[in-house]
């Protein structure tokens, strides 16, 4: 009975499956399975987020990480909704609290901030507060610094395992001199100088069928641009990528 209550708990699954899954049990920062399409000042947001510990929470923001948090809603979708209706400074308006699932990662961003609420406004059938009545949002992570354009974690090397905080909130903070990679995801150059032609390093591969049994063979699609690619992905990630892929290519070709 014992046994079978244990397997019914979701907070014990959830205990025993984190430490299997990820090869530790301390889930801290280190915790974070994927970077894909995080920036550099997005991965300083969770390492605040990830810092104190469970039994410090809830954590209030103040000074260089209250600003910090404060810019990234600005650089967010909430711009122009719950940012103009902060409360003041000494009020606390940014804090963390402990998420809703069981792990003690789990960690929520939640705005206090003057109502109405500035979404909810327009919306029958919703409570959006009064005028003046102090209310709460929480905030996704991922939506401070959306609009940042910076450097992913996965563009960056080794940024994955270096800290971010403090260094990336300095006002003198430059992406110059930062050792670039290509992820292994698809990433538009849009404009920025350290992606300058990696819109063509992912042109498509072509694979055209031969005449007669096993004479199949793939056709680059202009170039060093489908190899540059995948090259390039293996490189961010440890190398050894492109022989890989270009052998079960081959091998799936052959059979």
């Amino acid at each position: 009975l014992e046994r079978r209550v244990r397997l019914l708990d979701p907070s014990a699954r959830a205990r025993n499956r984190w430490p299997r899954s990820l090869g530790h049990a301390s889930p801290r920062l280190a915790a974070m399975p994927v970077w894909q399409n995080i920036n550099l000042k997005q991965k300083a947001v969770f390492e605040i987020i990830q810092r104190p510990h469970a039994r410090e929470l809830p954590y209030y923001l103040k000074d260089d990480e209250l600003d910090f948090f404060v810019k990234g809603i600005a650089w967010g979708p909430h711009r122009n909704t719950y940012l103009p209706q902060l409360v003041e400074r000494h009020k606390r308006p940014i804090y963390i609290a402990r998420g809703y699932a069981p792990p003690t990662y789990s960690r929520l961003v939640k705005l206090r901030f003057y109502g109405p609420d500035p979404v909810l406004r327009d919306e029958d059938g919703w409570d959006a507060g009064e005028e003046g009545e102090v209310m709460e949002y929480v905030i996704g992570w991922r939506w401070l610094y959306a609009y940042w354009p910076g450097p992913l974690v996965d563009e960056v090397a080794r940024a994955w395992d270096t800290p971010m905080w403090p260094e990336v909130a300095r006002p003198d903070w430059t992406w110059e001199g930062l050792t670039f990679c290509v992820p292994p995801y698809y990433v538009p150059e849009d404009g920025l100088p350290w992606r300058k032609g990696r819109d063509s390093e992912y042109e498509p591969v072509r694979v055209t069928k031969g005449k007669g049994r096993g004479k199949g063979r793939i056709a680059d699609s202009g170039g060093d641009g489908g190899a540059g690619a995948v090259g390039g992905a293996g490189a961010c990630a440890g190398g050894g990528l492109r022989v890989g892929v270009e052998a079960g290519l081959s091998e799936a070709m052959r059979r």
